[in-house]
């Protein structure tokens, strides 16, 4: 709520001078899906291979692209000075750039196991 009182047009207006200022230093920075550490099936068989490659490919892809959308429209509101549209942005950026970063943290948190060492 109070985010909508200080992004006004005067505020958009000195980002947008700023922004042409370090046009050299800034840009839209795209997100890509990170490859994973290991193969989808080296987590068999607690976890499938073909459910590895769906939550990798499809559902964290889907973070990364919509992330990216995002963050691409919210340049174009920020050069236009439309305060509401970079307002109604926040909440898709948050929950898209913290569900790429979590599954990001989550690839590699997941290991396989080497058997061998279970048994010496």
């Amino acid at each position: 709520m109070a985010i909508r009182c200080v992004a006004s047009r005067k505020t958009l207006a000195g980002l947008k001078e700023t922004s042409s200022r370090l046009s050299g230093f800034r840009g839209i920075h795209t997100f890509m899906l990170p490859d994973l550490p290991y193969d989808y099936g080296a987590l068999e068989p607690a976890i499938s291979g073909e459910i590895m490659q769906i939550h990798h490919q499809k559902h964290h892809q889907a973070y990364v692209t919509n992330y990216n959308n995002a963050l691409e429209q919210l340049d174009q509101a920020v050069n236009k000075g439309d305060a509401s549209t970079v307002v109604n942005l926040q909440s898709a950026i948050k929950f898209n750039g913290g569900g790429h970063i979590n599954h990001s943290i989550f690839w590699k948190n997941l290991a396989p196991v080497n058997v061998s060492l279970c048994f010496e």
